[in-house]
């Protein structure tokens, strides 16, 4: 299975996708397909991952709209590690209504870590997974809404999806939904979703869900992305670190009852323009894809065995699939971010590296710029130690 966000929202194409639903409208995609999603995950590797590894909470929790839980309803008190989940009860209390949920699973289980990577290569921002195992009628979270965007992918079982009004449009993430603060208003949407399913649900949409009469298995592929309220407040700090005007103290007196603040009026607005007129934006974009991309955990399956294997001119390999990296020239030499690695190379190989990562499969030998057959044969065996690249015919999916 090649994962890629084509394949999630097809048979939407990705310019519908964004011109008409992306932070706009929530996207149904009914496919009746019960197996679409079964390579990445089922019942059983929940099974076996929460029964044969230490489950503790937070990383295993488990709710109920009907009754407020705790972790302590359902983990051994004073355990070591702590949080450790009792299992029997956890089970028990599964079987009387409630979810049981994972967070984080694509740390732990490969294919959800492809999925990630699948789709942080199309956004450029972060994304996680949450799954969510329910008996049948049950209800895990009460009605909310979420401050990222999310893509439900229905595994097993189904679930009636109730949709309301937007809460915030477009909440930042620490607009979080408050009960308290947060009501809804009547449903505008119901619909069933079925294994193999996709629901897409732009952030601050309230939305709640019930399982059937089976029990259901969903992913929700969570979207955490950087905002231009992020640009902002990264172009204010380097503004103010920049120039003294920015750091001068508020007028004196300012809290007095009888303040006049025209002359302040007047100094903010030429700050204002200041800022506007000085801000540069390709050196913020330019840190921010930095952070993203030595933020991510690459790929790195295979480069165990690869140390065992020889390479020869007329080998044949390939970019790893869905590659995050930045490439840049600096000091006579090309560096390479990926993952926490930084990667420097000698400048003469730009032309061969950038061949090298543009996508298709390549014979060793066919590498362009100044380097002989022995040059290319180290460059290659230095791409497949580090992880970005894999012999062709070990591709991973």
């Amino acid at each position: 299975m090649a994962l890629s966000f084509e394949w999630l929202i097809d048979p939407i194409v990705p310019t519908t996708f964004f011109t008409e639903f992306y932070e706009r409208e929530p996207l149904l995609i009914e496919r009746r397909q019960p197996s679409r999603f079964e390579a990445l995950l089922s019942i059983d590797t929940i099974d076996r991952y929460l029964s044969t590894t230490t489950p503790c909470s937070p990383d295993v929790f488990l709710v109920d709209a009907a009754r407020q839980l705790k972790p302590e309803d359902y983990s051994f008190p004073n355990s070591e590690p702590p949080g450790r989940i009792d299992l029997p009860r956890a089970y028990q209390l599964f079987g009387t209504g409630t979810t049981i949920s994972l967070s984080q699973l694509h740390e732990r289980l490969p294919s959800l870590a492809a999925l990630c990577r699948a789709v942080e290569k199309t956004f450029s921002s972060h994304s996680q997974t949450n799954v969510y195992l329910s008996p049948p009628h049950a209800q895990g979270f009460k009605t909310h809404f979420d401050s990222h965007d999310v893509f439900v992918l229905q595994v097993s079982g189904s679930k009636v999806w109730t949709v309301y009004d937007t809460g915030i449009v477009l909440p930042l993430r620490g607009q979080v939904f408050d009960s308290d603060r947060h009501t809804p208003g009547p449903p505008t949407r119901e619909f069933t979703l079925y294994a193999g399913d996709l629901f897409y649900c732009p952030r601050g949409l309230y939305h709640s869900a019930r399982s059937t009469d089976e029990a259901s298995l969903h992913i929700t592929l969570g979207l955490i992305g950087k905002t231009w309220a992020d640009v902002m407040i990264e172009a204010v700090s380097a503004a103010c670190l920049a120039s003294p005007a920015f750091r001068a103290n508020l007028p004196v007196g300012f809290a007095n009852a009888r303040f006049d603040a025209s002359q302040a009026t007047v100094t903010f607005r030429a700050l204002v323009d200041t800022f506007a007129r000085d801000t540069q934006l390709a050196p913020i974009l330019e840190r921010l894809a930095g952070d993203f991309v030595t933020s991510r955990r690459p790929a790195l399956y295979g480069c165990l065995q690869e140390l065992e294997t020889a390479l020869s001119i007329e080998s044949t390999v390939a970019p790893r699939p869905d590659l995050i990296y930045l490439m840049r020239e600096e000091d006579e030499k090309l560096v390479l971010l990926f993952g926490a690695t930084e990667i420097s190379l000698p400048a003469f190989t730009r032309d061969a590296v950038m061949f090298a990562l543009e996508g298709a499969p390549f014979v060793v030998r066919d590498l362009p710029g100044q380097l002989d057959d022995a040059g290319k044969v180290v460059l290659v065996q230095r791409l497949l130690r580090e992880g970005l690249l894999v012999r062709q015919d070990e591709a991973p999916e």
